[in-house]
């Protein structure tokens, strides 16, 4: 197992929980302190782990809803089954899997893969200290850096998105409900949502060419950007979280949607983001990450026992699974019908040249 987040942390504790001794080989991961959201239906994937009850008032906070101002200019709450869940923080619910892991039958070698070389009885890992690992199948968890994809796997990046986002301290005397704000504007879209500890993450979702100049190293500049917004700056005024916003300048992190073609080489079995990353605005990526960890380890047991049916299962799911990620993200886009001279929108509209494509190549 190559990498400790929670792909490679899902896929271990299968592997523990079917009888298996995993190696999990990471350096200590350095996770962003930013919020994600855990999807209802990512809750039933953790029971199977039997890791529900790491679901505690430090990592997690019960969501209340989701609302978005998206397609016009409403604000409207979704169906309760789409926007209830958890509102995690991914660095401390990780360090919680870690943990409640590594009291198991687990080796753990925090250290880093520089080279992984293919074998006819499995394959070979060659570490930072020149040390060298045989193993009989390996499952690379090593995130969008993927350090096993090669040219077989036709990685392809689909877009430019990046995230500018910061996490603010609530004040003591704001009250604000757990509930998910999400707003579309002509350079993207904006994300607010509340974490466990009295913290309320903003992001704002652009390409990286279109984040104006300096905004990155400007707090203000950044905060000003919401200025305008329907729901997003009377959220943040309403918090008194405006000067703070505007106190220092937003983290920036990748969120382009990345595809593979090749999920199993060898024994090599991809899973987490180093399978396949996509646009967070399908909101899914834990639910992703924890389902392919699960399915990657029984497709890892299967390539070792020379069983190869559990391995071609769990590459066409998931490619189909990608495949109607990513209608459902273009429908989002589409139906945003507001902005669309912007430029941002325009990338994302489908043509009808493309369309006549999808349909022959369907």
């Amino acid at each position: 197992m190559i990498g400790a987040g929670v792909a490679g942390l899902s896929a271990a504790r299968r592997l523990v929980l079917v009888g298996h001794r995993p190696i999990l080989i990471a350096p200590d991961p350095a996770v962003p302190n930013r919020g994600e959201t855990l999807s209802p239906k990512a809750l039933t994937m953790l029971e199977a782990l039997q890791w529900g009850h790491l679901l505690d008032a430090d990592s997690a906070l019960p969501g209340e809803g989701r609302f978005s101002v998206w397609g016009d200019a409403t604000l409207r709450k979704a169906p309760d089954h789409e926007g209830l869940g958890y509102h995690l923080d991914r660095a401390q619910f990780e360090r919680l899997m870690r943990t409640a892991l590594l009291t198991s039958d687990v080796e753990r070698i925090r250290s880093s893969v520089t080279s992984i070389e293919h074998r006819p009885d499995g394959v070979e890992l060659t570490m930072a200290d020149r040390a060298v690992i045989s193993a009989a199948a390996v499952i690379d968890c090593t995130g969008r850096a993927a350090l096993s994809s090669g040219a077989a796997a036709a990685r392809r990046r689909l877009d430019r998105l990046i995230a500018a986002w910061r996490v603010l301290d609530l004040p003591d005397d704001a009250e604000t409900a757990a509930a998910t704000l999400v707003e579309a504007v002509d350079l993207g879209w904006w994300y607010m949502s509340p974490l466990p500890g009295r913290r309320m993450m903003l992001c704002l979702f652009t390409d990286t060419d279109l984040l104006p100049s300096g905004v990155a190293q400007d707090g203000v500049r950044w905060a000003n950007l919401a200025t305008g917004t329907i729901a997003i700056a009377p959220r943040l005024a309403s918090l008194s979280l405006e000067a703070l916003a505007a106190a220092a300048p937003p983290a920036i992190a990748p969120a382009a949607s990345i595809t593979v073609s090749r999920l199993i080489e060898g024994r090599i079995v991809r899973a987490g983001d180093a399978a396949t990353a996509l646009d967070p605005v399908s909101a899914n990526g834990l639910a992703t990450a924890l389902w392919s960890g699960l399915q990657a380890a029984a497709a890892a047991l299967g390539l070792v026992k020379g069983q190869a049916d559990a391995a071609a299962a769990y590459e066409r799911d998931y490619l189909q699974g990608v495949t109607h990620q990513l209608a459902t993200q273009q429908a989002m886009y589409a139906s945003e019908p507001r902005f669309a001279d912007a430029e941002f929108w325009r990338r994302r509209q489908i043509t009808p040249s493309q369309s006549d494509q999808k349909e022959r190549t369907a």
